[in-house]
């Protein structure tokens, strides 16, 4: 990318007619670049003789000829964002593009000429875009507030070279776009792009842009220009009148009349869930299906029709002038002609979007057919919601979770109180989700968007987790009972809530960004872990309310978010120190109500152990149980292990030395295999100490501490090297004999032996048999 420019500009075009070197408008250009963009990978030729240097700087062959050697090599993460802008665009059939690192040149107030590349440029007829591409390679915060400077100095010498290569002709609407990935924006650069009218589109969007493009192509233009340039007026449909008729149900005014596919395309919009966009909830409607747009567009080009209305509400009040008196004597209903409205985004789709945008898929001539519209006037996205819900409650196709969470939202407030909390706590969620500051931004999957690797979180699993946590309030009787996330309203407990879990998961985020960016994978940012966290939150302000006095119902947002993480500080230390063994021996695999309650736990344990009063009281009859548990497990293993550490030795000197009986009377392995005459002495004691009936050959009653004088032995070491050899952590390098392991494990067996409570396990002795578990049961396993 180029360097930052100066402030001081002059107004002084240098390319009039260039405007960026270069720009692609032939058909054939544009193809050539759009397939250079496609693949994730730099491609380039070279003779056979310079492929070996080209290795080395990071390239692979892809095809290799006598001649010529095809190479390629992984994009970089900007470039990657670049080309996906680019060609995101090209979906939405522009015509002119910039070519391969396009520029523009501007003059500097001392003379001298500086240059700009700009990384994503489309125009038409209609709209230009200006697209800057800023990346990380891997998900955190960047402060953009040099380069949005440097884009609001340059957007007036922008527009005027645009507007100079379209003389004799409308000039179009350009748009200042900032394309992001893997940048969580600060509230501060949110607020520079604003205030410089530049339109900020994360992977969140981009998702969904690339989505419905697949399925639309083109025709879907109108939708991305809605969110682009909404509010704005839509070039060409300046006095587009058709003949109406105006009236009222249900309290509600709507149009009925019929227009052209061409037109309400350019005005239309369907509120996705998968979109969600902020101003536009509750978002009901489902992904467009691609096989029912073909479907739809087969139906079409045969010669169909709808006879049915599709359902429209404007956003923006059509000019409706009925005919004279005379001929509209009813009262009910008047003849007239509507006016369009002439705003992008000014008919919201309630119904029969499928019927409109299989247009999309067929030639330009149907475009001029006619559909039949009815159309509300300013309804409320509420009641437009629950008139989808009417309609579509009984189609298979519509997914229950997605009535389900719709239910919630248009209840926000409800009268039913658990109704209520549950709206409430959905509308938190998606606050949070659709937040360009927040930690969990874009980590929620979006029905109809197919998810990316780290969107693995359900905003229903977040609802259950909020309301169970009581944070937001909770039901008592039939009314609600505020928590210290409470405000005096419901949009107040939104926004509070959304800057004290924001502050809260940032930190989490901050202690190890790839482990939180890995989704599944890295066992902190899951479905069971949002719920643990927002119950650990719970669990802190409990605490600490009681033992401070501190009445989190009434301080500010950013003190309270202070007092939470300053003490949960043990638990994100514990995760910036942990290694990943350690964080998926505690939080994998939690599932379910009880993985939920069993990953809280161990949260609540890594605090335990720094403020030992901290825990509701059932978590501490956990550790108890937990502690006993352990210790079971404890005994099970050192006593199985005794065995078949002793087993082992036997089968191994037997194997090596023989059964076989030598002059002296005994066996080959016990006479030449056992040389230490106290070992044999000892094994021989026990032997006779036992009852008769019980007892067994002499070689069962070695003890683990006769085991390590054997394995020494120098006619043995070679053969019991591989398994016993083991050194431990603090013990010093280049010995022979890593053996010191046997006696501490002597010692915990006599633990296990001769159970009390006044002989027990320390944590550290439990950490010293996890590592021997780690360590030997592979290698048993291995030769067993």
């Amino acid at each position: 990318m180029n360097q930052y420019i100066s402030d001081k500009i002059e107004a002084v075009i240098t390319q009039p007619d260039a405007v960026f070197n270069p720009l692609l408008r032939l058909e054939t250009d544009l193809r050539a670049e759009a397939k250079r963009r496609k693949p994730p990978l730099n491609f380039k030729t070279v003779r056979p003789e310079d492929v070996a240097e080209e290795l080395g700087n990071g390239w692979a062959v892809k095809k290799a000829g006598k001649r010529q050697t095809t190479l390629g090599r992984p994009k970089q993460h900007d470039q990657l964002l670049e080309d996906r802008i680019w060609s995101l665009l090209r979906m939405m059939g522009y015509q002119q593009m910039n070519g391969h690192r396009s520029t523009i040149e501007f003059k500097r107030t001392d003379g001298s000429i500086g240059r700009k590349q700009i990384d994503v440029f489309a125009a038409d007829a209609e709209t230009a875009i200006v697209a800057e591409c800023k990346s990380r390679e891997t998900r955190g915060r960047k402060s953009l507030q040099k380069d949005l400077q440097d884009t609001i100095l340059l957007q007036e010498y922008i527009r005027k070279l645009i507007y100079s290569s379209y003389p004799n002709t409308a000039k179009p609407k350009i748009i200042w776009l900032y394309a992001t990935n893997n940048i969580i924006w600060s509230e501060s650069d949110l607020e520079r792009a604003e205030d410089g009218k530049i339109t900020v589109t994360t992977e969140n969007e981009i998702q969904y842009f690339e989505a419905f493009l697949k399925h639309m192509g083109p025709a879907g233009k109108y939708q991305i220009l809605g969110e682009f340039l909404k509010g704005q007026k839509v070039p060409g449909l300046e006095g587009v009148k058709i003949p109406a008729i105006k009236g009222r149900i249900a309290g509600e005014t709507f149009f009925s009349f019929v227009v052209t596919p061409r037109n309400l395309l350019r005005i239309a919009f369907v509120n996705h869930q998968a979109l969600n966009h902020p101003d536009g909830k509750p978002a009901y409607q489902r992904m467009i299906s691609s096989s029912r747009i073909k479907e739809i567009g087969e139906f079409i080009k045969q010669g169909g029709f709808f006879p049915t209305n599709i359902l429209v509400n404007f956003t923006s009040p059509p000019r409706f002038d009925p005919i004279s008196n005379k001929e509209n004597t009813d009262d009910n209903i008047k003849f007239g002609w509507l006016t369009l409205p002439q705003l992008y985004r000014s008919a919201w789709i309630i119904d029969g979007q499928h019927r409109l945008y299989g247009y999309s898929s067929i030639t330009d001539k149907f475009l001029d057919q006619s559909l039949f519209v009815l159309a509300f006037n300013g309804m409320d996205t509420h009641k437009e919601a629950d008139l989808f819900i009417t309609i579509n409650h009984k189609q298979k196709s519509v997914p229950k979770s997605l009535l389900v969470s719709l239910l919630a939202d248009l209840r926000l407030g409800d009268s039913d109180a658990r109704t209520a909390t549950s709206a409430l706590a959905s509308a938190v969620v998606r606050a949070i989700n659709t937040d360009k500051t927040s930690p969990l931004s874009r980590r929620f999957i979006t029905h109809g968007v197919p998810p990316e690797a780290n969107q693995n979180l359900t905003v229903s699993e977040a609802v259950n987790g909020l309301v169970r946590s009581e944070l937001i309030g909770r039901v008592i009787g039939k009314g609600r009972l505020g928590g210290p996330l409470s405000g005096p309203t419901d949009e107040a407990t939104i926004t509070r809530a959304k800057i004290v879990l924001n502050a809260y998961f940032e930190e989490l985020r901050k202690t190890n960004p790839e482990r939180w960016e890995a989704g599944r994978t890295g066992y902190i940012s899951t479905n069971p872990g949002i719920r643990a966290h927002l119950g650990l939150i719970a669990e802190v302000v409990k605490y600490l309310s009681q033992k401070t006095g501190q009445d989190f119902h009434a301080i500010q947002e950013k003190e309270f978010a202070a007092c939470v993480v300053d003490f949960t500080k043990p638990l994100f230390d514990h995760f910036s120190s942990a290694d990943d063994d350690a964080i998926s021996q505690k939080f994998s695999r939690k599932f379910g109500e009880g993985g939920v309650k069993e990953y809280l736990y161990h949260l609540l344990k890594v605090i335990h152990d720094v403020h030992p009063d901290f825990g509701p009281q059932e978590f501490i009859t956990w550790i108890s149980q937990r502690e006993s548990a352990r210790v079971d497990e404890a005994n099970a293993f050192v006593m199985n292990l005794s065995e078949r550490l002793t087993n082992y030795v036997i089968e191994t000197l037997k194997s090596i030395h023989g059964t076989h009986i030598l002059p002296s009377g005994d066996a080959a392995f016990w006479e030449v295999g056992v040389e230490s005459r106290r070992v044999k002495d000892n094994a021989y004691r026990k032997q006779q100490e036992d009852k008769q009936e019980r007892r067994k050959p002499r070689e069962a009653y070695f003890d683990l501490i006769d085991l390590e004088e054997i394995v020494k032995q120098k006619n043995n070491w070679d053969h019991f090297e591989y398994i016993f050899n083991m050194p431990m952590e603090d013990e010093k390098k280049g010995k022979k004999y890593y053996l010191d392991w046997i006696s501490r494990y002597n010692e915990l067996r006599r633990v296990a032996a001769h159970k009390n409570n006044m002989r027990t396990y320390t944590e550290e002795d439990i950490e010293f048999l996890d590592w021997l578990r780690s360590e030997l049961t592979p290698k048993l396993k291995s030769i067993s």
